[in-house]
């Protein structure tokens, strides 16, 4: 991920930090909520399935996390286009053609899903991870 000057000072001071302290506390209250409860109750086999799926859980969060900064990202580029910008002038004329308006709309749809295809992937990416992450702590369940 690039960094502008502007703003490393915000993620090194800010960013970084916080999310650090995010995720001690994640795993802090992992720690002492499930799996020293695991523990206790000599329930080793789901200790074991959560100690693999809680990690699994915390990349896909992080993925969402981060396909959600590509969105805003790839947004802030896409609303600083000409194109999109003068087919949305187009758009909200109320003398427009409609034909003009018609192609305009159908150009910035082609804008927009080009310019978030990559959050979309990452976004879609991160569930199916959490999705997986899930299954592995209930694997005793579902086995049986």
């Amino acid at each position: 991920m690039k960094i502008d000057k502007e703003n490393k000072s915000t993620y090194k001071y800010f960013i970084v930090p916080g999310s650090c302290i995010l995720l001690l506390i994640i795993l802090w209250l992992a720690t002492t909520e499930t799996l020293i409860p695991l523990y206790r109750n000599r329930e080793y086999d789901v200790l074991i399935y959560n100690m693999l799926g809680i990690p699994v859980i915390l990349f896909g969060t992080w993925k969402i996390i981060y396909g959600a900064w590509v969105f805003f990202k790839d947004s802030k580029t896409l609303f600083s286009n000409n194109t999109l910008l003068e087919n949305m002038m187009i758009i909200r004329n109320k003398t427009a053609n409609k034909e003009d308006v018609k192609r305009a709309r159908i150009e910035n749809t082609k804008l927009l899903l080009s310019g978030w295809r990559k959050a979309f992937f990452i976004l879609i990416w991160g569930f199916v991870i959490i999705l997986c992450g899930g299954i592995i702590i209930n694997l005793k369940m579902i086995i049986g």
